[in-house]
């Protein structure tokens, strides 16, 4: 789904060499690109840390050409506050650098210089041989421009004691707020608060991005983020093997499947969607008619027989069918299978989710009051395995759906919600939807950052499952139709919001923004 109202979240990417990276880190990750870089590569880790301070610098100095574009370099204040670790070498480093440049910059020191790691001890050592001011005492509202390099992704504890009344103090400024790496008390791995954290208007990450800056509560923190390529060797990215990717519209078009010149209806899939009840037919009308959007051949509907009619008026393309008629042969008939949407829970809904999880040779998407059912017709245990969902399987749960199937909290599952949709061994893919939606496999994970809150509507999950199907019956793999599904339907909400606004979105603008956003 999209982002969640708190955030305007912006990712750009500074490549030196023109090179997308998508990678979405956690620390562990981070630390071991690190470590491949400097002991198993030879880079030189204060090389690396020049490049960090030098892609902070110049960030700065791209927002002071516009926030503070008729102030002198000399009267522009910055302060770095910057703590003993690394991540304080790269804010003391950066600070030298601005100063080098002209900038009235200067250093406030959180931490015992004698704990300060080596890299960070040489930074100190070369920012007082070049004059490069430390203060003892803030001033309230005095800079401009405050760099957080207090704590980087190695935090793992609460920020207590002097860091957290640093971290208060530094958000009751009026100043721009530069993070580097992540905003000092975000978890790198889940995003959540260590007690207090700084939340920055700009955070400069390096290398890849960080899970943290993606997740929330993180990406409230983070304001806009630029990831800085500053000279991780590829051969040390692939060999820390990054669990976690996203796409960006530009991706769209390397990702949507072919469509041959010379082709019929048939060529493009036939979707069968499962949907609907009493009262109930707007959901598999949305389902359906996402599914032909986003470019499948046929389309067929199994609903009540109270909704035949409607769905003729709204969707004169779908073929209709009714749950009297029995679903065997459609389900013999069709490619891909949807089921969920609107469809009830009661004693039919039941027998149709029960018949659907027979399907073998298939994808089968299972969305909405599918997995409700599902939750039941197994209530012991937790976790999702027990389900026994196949490698043919999508779900597509939000966080209450998935706190049903795995016995979990939602709080839990919220603040830990990668693991929740990877930590299984079914082989089914799982589209856990939330803010930030993630995909897995059980194995690669990808991490949605487009949409925005306009997707917080009724049917907008509706769409979704359509989507996913449709390209399912293009013949895409579950994992690779579910990611570009999720991509896809953000994009529709943040194109959407470009041109109109974030309130007034429908579930079906999105489906008649696809016909703009997916490619010629």
């Amino acid at each position: 789904m999209g982002a969640g109202p708190d955030c305007y979240y912006l990712i750009i990417y500074i490549s030196e060499e023109g090179v997308n990276l998508d990678y979405i880190l956690n620390a562990a990750e981070a630390a071991e690109i690190d470590r491949i870089s400097i002991y198993e590569t030879g880079i030189p880790s204060v090389v690396l840390m020049e490049k960090a301070a030098m892609a902070v610098a110049r960030h700065i100095q791209d927002i002071c050409s516009t926030s503070y574009k008729d102030m002198l370099p000399g009267s522009i204040k910055v302060l770095a506050v910057c703590g003993m670790g690394n991540n304080g070498g790269d804010g003391i480093a950066c600070a030298r650098i601005l100063k080098g440049a002209g900038f009235n910059a200067s250093i406030f020191i959180a931490g015992d210089k004698s704990k300060a790691t080596e890299e960070t001890k040489r930074q100190l050592n070369i920012a007082h041989n070049l004059d490069v001011p430390f203060i003892t005492k803030l001033e309230d509202n005095e800079y401009n421009i405050i760099i957080d390099a207090m704590f980087g992704t190695g935090l793992s504890r609460d920020i207590g004691g002097k860091y957290a009344e640093l971290a208060d103090w530094i958000n009751c400024q009026s100043s721009e707020v530069i993070a580097v790496d992540i905003p000092s008390g975000i978890n790198a791995d889940n995003g959540q608060v260590y007690g207090c954290a700084v939340k920055a208007s700009h955070t400069v990450t390096f290398g890849s991005n960080k899970r943290g800056t993606v997740l929330f509560p993180g990406a409230s923190y983070s304001g806009n983020v630029v990831v800085a390529d500053i000279g991780f060797p590829e051969k040390a990215v692939h060999k820390a093997a990054p669990g976690a990717y996203t796409y960006r519209k530009e991706d769209l078009p390397r990702l949507m499947p072919e469509r041959l010149p010379r082709s019929n209806k048939g060529s493009f899939g036939k979707v069968l969607i499962i949907a609907g009840s009493a009262g109930m037919s707007g959901a598999c009308i949305l389902a359906a008619k996402a599914a032909a959007r986003a470019g499948c051949g046929i389309v067929k509907i199994a609903t009540a027989p109270q909704n035949t009619d409607i769905i003729k008026t709204c969707l004169p393309e779908a073929i209709t069918g009714t749950y009297a008629d029995g679903i065997t042969e459609s389900i013999k008939w069709a490619d891909v299978v949807a089921i969920g949407p609107g469809l009830g829970t009661d004693g039919t809904a039941k027998k149709l989710v029960e018949e659907v999880l027979k399907i073998q040779d298939k994808p089968v998407v299972m969305d909405a009051d599918a997995l409700n059912i599902l939750s039941k017709l197994v209530p012991e245990g937790t976790g999702i395995d027990r389900y026994k969902l196949a490698g043919n399987f999508v779900i597509t749960p939000h966080i209450k759906e998935m706190s049903r199937l795995s016995g979990a909290a939602s709080s839990e599952i919220q603040e830990n919600i990668i693991d929740y949709a990877s930590g299984h061994k079914s082989g089914c893919t799982i589209v856990l939807k939330d803010a930030r939606t993630v995909v897995s496999d059980g194995s690669r994970i990808y991490i949605n950052t487009t949409g925005n809150n306009a997707l917080s509507t009724a049917g907008s999950g509706d769409v979704l499952c359509g989507i996913i199907t449709g390209l399912l019956a293009q013949g895409m793999e579950l994992m690779e139709a579910a990611s570009l599904a999720v991509l896809v339907h953000g994009i529709t909400a943040d194109v959407y919001a470009e041109n109109k606004n974030r309130y007034s979105m429908l579930a079906s603008d999105i489906i008649e923004e696809l016909q703009f956003v997916l490619p010629y």
